[in-house]
Formats: C-alpha cells, sequence, structure tokens
C-alpha cells in the first residue's frame, strides 16, 4: 500500500522529470504527420483492433470523455502496447514514442510492470483539429469534462489556450499553457489511494472562438497502476472501497466509450 510519504516521494520525482522540450516537440511532430493521413491509412490502426483494449488510434468524435455531450472533437494515439505501430506510414513514429514511454524509473511498486501487458499506463498523443462552429453540436467540446483514471497525469501542451480546470469554489479557471513545463494531474486512483488528501482535478478543453481556425496538440502520459494492483485507503479509512485498478479503468471506458 502507497504511503502518504511515498506519495509526495512520487509527485517529487514527476515534478523534475528530465524530458527536454525539443524531444516533446518531437513526439509532437511525428504525431501530427501520422493525424494528418488519409482516414483510410489511419483506420487499421483504430482503436479496438489489438490484444490490449486500449491501444491504436482513436477518431474524431469517437469518445466522450463527458458522456452527457456529443463525441468530443479531437483525435488520439493510445500508446499502450510496444507493438502494432504505423511506423510504415510515417518513419521513426515507433521509436519517437517508445523512447517518451518507458522513463518508468521513477514509479513505485504498484506500477513496475508499465510497458507490459499487465498494467494500462498509456502515452497519448492528442489532436483537436480546425472547429467548424457552425456545425458543433450542442454541449460539444474539443474534449468534455472529466477526471482522470490512474495514478497521475503528466501533460505537455502546445502553446494554444482552451484547457480548463475546476478549482476548489467549483468554477472552472484556464490553466496556462507555459512553453517547456510539465501540467501534473491528480488522477481518481490517487485520490482514492490517498483518501482525498490528494483530489482528481476535473478538467475540460473548450472550443476555440468563432472564426479561429488554429489547431491544438498535447501530449499526455497517464500513469495507471498494475492491472492487478488493489487500491485501497492507505490511512485505513475505507473511505472507498478496494478497488482492482484494471476494473476501475476498464469501468471508465464503457462510460466513454459506450455510445459509440
Amino acid at each position: 500500500m502507497l504511503k502518504t510519504d511515498e506519495v509526495c516521494h512520487l509527485f517529487k520525482h514527476a515534478c523534475f522529470l528530465q524530458i527536454g522540450i525539443l524531444f516533446v516537440e518531437k513526439v509532437m511532430g511525428v504525431s501530427k504527420k501520422f493525424f494528418c493521413l488519409p482516414e483510410n491509412m489511419k483506420k487499421p490502426f483504430s482503436r479496438g483492433n489489438f490484444s490490449y483494449v486500449n491501444h491504436g488510434w482513436v477518431s474524431l468524435e469517437t469518445e466522450s470523455l463527458n458522456p452527457r455531450c456529443p463525441g468530443d472533437l479531437k483525435e488520439a494515439f493510445n500508446t499502450t502496447s510496444l507493438r502494432n505501430w504505423p511506423s510504415e506510414e510515417i518513419d521513426d513514429f515507433q521509436d519517437v514514442h517508445v523512447s517518451f514511454y518507458l522513463r518508468s524509473e521513477v514509479f513505485l511498486s504498484a506500477h513496475k510492470h508499465i510497458g507490459s501487458d499487465v498494467n494500462g499506463t498509456t502515452l497519448r498523443t492528442l489532436y483537436y483539429p480546425p472547429v467548424n462552429s457552425t456545425c458543433v453540436k450542442e454541449n460539444q467540446l474539443r474534449c468534455g469534462e472529466h477526471s482522470d483514471y490512474g495514478s497521475i497525469t503528466l501533460v505537455f501542451q502546445s502553446s494554444e489556450g482552451g484547457l480548463q480546470v475546476l478549482n476548489r469554489a467549483g468554477e472552472f479557471i484556464s490553466a496556462p499553457s507555459i512553453p517547456g513545463t510539465v501540467l501534473i494531474n491528480i488522477a481518481d486512483l490517487m485520490q482514492r489511494w490517498t483518501s482525498d488528501v490528494y483530489v482528481s482535478a476535473v478538467h475540460r478543453v473548450l472550443l476555440p472562438p468563432a472564426g479561429d481556425s488554429s489547431t491544438r496538440q498535447s501530449l499526455v502520459f497517464f500513469v495507471q497502476p498494475d492491472d492487478e494492483a488493489i487500491i485501497s485507503c492507505c490511512d485505513g479509512s475505507d473511505k472507498y472501497p478496494p478497488v482492482k485498478s484494471v476494473d476501475y479503468i476498464l469501468s471508465r471506458f464503457k462510460d466513454s466509450y459506450g455510445k459509440n
């Protein structure tokens, strides 16, 4: 079980990850080449086509992170397996993503299988294409209001804005995009683990203003405990019932992809 001082240790190391901004830009660059391919070239790599359910390409409006709203106006490529890559279509796609993905030395015993088929940790590269405001559905956003599922999330943003976070007063505030920095989110299982000492961050990505044809990219590393890890309150309070990591994440996938 993770103790409070171990949680602090995890965040201390996460905050000081020495991942150069040039390498982040390299991952985003090779990802955008993939996103700009014709749909028929991306479709063979669709999420659901591989042994691990969350690996692969997510097409526009396929995912609804807020299930009460229409599908999100974004594409994604989730890396949860170290196989099945669009390497022939995009040179260096596999090498660049694997190099970024396998920096797992900062994680503790519940995360010892990162990069294997028994851990759901995911490197997700996201692309938000231009939005035609006249075609947007009611309540549709670039990314619906949600919290992340696992332990922590590391977010690398391009310079475009739009990301908002719900504060303790219940108000959405804009999250700054500062070049060369990483934004760290607390996720759901960390909140359960720590009995609300650390609270999962609810966030969303707004549509651009009418007439704004800019795109947006982000690179997100979702840290998930090993599938068989049992997440229970580290203070013994039983504020949340114990839950197996894989069961929790699959229940959240069911909500996000259930309409599609």
